[in-house]
């Protein structure tokens, strides 16, 4: 028994017999979804032919107007259902698209050349950290390179950059996300702008302490100073101690600082360690309001290096402003089984309500399938960066 055919009644539901159950229409779903999969692997077989004739002719994988023209049909065709329609035959597309890019680019991509090019060890001693001696970045060189670090500082993260881009470093550490505060934007913007490669990651335990000089008293304290991320991390300390807060470029420094003023009534928010290292009080510590707080730091570079048993990949790109644009990237991935851990968005400066993206997902660029689709993507997108296999 079929109901395919079966009129629909003015709740838009179907009018069925009584004796057609669940089983029944399963039943059918699994038929139609049978000749879907015939049809599904029919036509990639097909799209592996337009592979060969564009790689005789030279003609480009994608063509947007014919593209177009397709989804403009099929959602027209699509009738009530036009566009789901529209989405499943754009996914259709973008995946055979993918198909002819790994056929096509087997060892002429320039990317792909990249990636068999790329160093597979982090060679060099010259790292450079935003902040002061005992500040977290400075725990985190140490975590990823070794006790025996001994990073270069410098006063903020475009300095960094700097040092990294003048070779007075071979790396430098930044963070970029908080599993509280969030992203730290400045360091996604710099990497845009400059155009370098992570090269390594490490998270490290954020344990915020409040710092003050020697015989200072909590109740005494008027005034804090950290980096913005610190404050918002412990906001809820701050506000209930009813503490003024003061932005400073790195909490280390901060704590520097409170060390060289001497004043009972400031503190600093830093580590355990920036206190240790400046002399000052421990008056309270764990004061960041979520336990288990992280920040993740990212190791950068001028060079590429994808190191063996890289299982983290990071990207940025632009996207036309169009209806299902994101969606229809995001859906390479799910449809290639690749898990997507993050996403962010940047807006572009000068273009309102422009954003660039950036994506975490997981896997490694010597996976055939994984480098087809970062191939394709790069040169379908008009902004596109490979940002590092890590």
């Amino acid at each position: 028994m079929s109901i395919s055919g079966s009129n629909f009644s003015m709740s838009g539901l179907p009018d069925i017999p009584e004796d057609f159950g669940l089983d029944d229409v399963r039943g059918e779903i699994d038929e139609i979804d049978k000749q879907l999969l015939e049809l599904f692997v029919r036509r990639m077989h097909v799209a592996g032919k337009v592979a060969a004739i564009k790689k005789r002719t030279g003609a480009p994988i994608i063509q947007p107007e014919r593209e177009q023209a397709i989804l403009k049909r099929v959602e027209a065709e699509g009738g009530e259902f036009g566009g789901g329609a529209r989405t499943l035959m754009a996914t259709l597309i973008d995946i055979s698209c993918t198909y002819q890019q790994m056929l096509l680019y087997g060892d002429d991509g320039k990317l792909r050349k990249k990636f068999l090019t790329a160093g597979k060890i982090i060679k060099g001693s010259k790292i450079a950290c935003q902040g002061t001696s005992g500040a977290y970045s400075h725990l985190a060189a140490k975590q990823f390179f070794g006790e025996d670090a001994e990073p270069v500082f410098f006063p903020g993260f475009r300095d960094v950059f700097d040092a990294v881009t003048e070779e007075y470093a071979d790396f430098g550490v930044l963070p970029l996300e908080n599993t509280t505060a969030g992203a730290v934007n400045d360091v996604y913007d710099l990497l845009t702008l400059h155009g370098f490669y992570i090269v390594g990651e490490t998270d490290v335990a954020i344990n915020h302490c409040l710092l003050a000089p020697k015989g200072a008293s909590p109740d005494g304290i008027k005034e804090v100073y950290a980096h913005p991320q610190a404050l918002a991390q412990c906001a809820r300390y701050i506000q209930t101690h009813g503490f003024n807060t003061n932005e400073y470029s790195n909490n280390a420094v901060a704590a520097k600082n409170v060390a060289r003023w001497n004043d009972p009534t400031k503190a600093a928010i830093a580590s355990g360690v920036a206190g240790k290292q400046f002399g000052l009080d421990i008056l309270d510590e764990g004061i960041q309001d979520i336990d288990g707080n992280q920040t993740r730091f990212i190791i950068i570079s001028k060079h590429m290096v994808i190191r063996d048993g890289a299982d983290k990949i990071s990207l940025t790109f632009t996207l036309p402003h169009r209806t299902g644009s994101l969606y229809r990237v995001l859906s390479r991935f799910a449809a290639n089984g690749m898990n997507i851990s993050k996403i962010e968005s940047r807006p572009l400066r000068g273009q309102n309500f422009q954003y660039r993206f950036y994506l975490d997902f997981n896997g490694n660029v010597h996976d055939e399938r994984v480098c087809a689709l970062i191939c394709s993507l790069s040169t379908e997108m008009s902004y596109f960066k490979f940002l590092g296999n890590y």
